[in-house]
């Protein structure tokens, strides 16, 4: 599902009580059906990471974001 611009500003203007990272409006890959954020254990999060990786796909795990599979 794709994030609307206001739902990232949103984010963006509550980042301080957010534990992930929040991308600026207009720079989010979930703006454009891009990406998405899931939500499991560390465990999980870190085997989707994985299969995520070997079908090509970039995961936020690599970079503090566990939840966010992008393509």
């Amino acid at each position: 599902m794709k994030r609307s611009y206001s739902y990232q500003l949103k984010l963006w203007n509550e980042r301080a009580n957010n534990p992930y990272p929040v991308a600026p409006p207009g720079t989010s890959k979930h703006e454009l059906g891009l990406a998405f954020d899931a939500t499991a254990s560390d465990a999980v999060l870190r085997a989707a990471g994985a299969t995520w990786e070997s079908w090509g796909g970039r995961w936020g795990g690599r970079y503090g974001d566990p939840i966010h599979f992008e393509v």
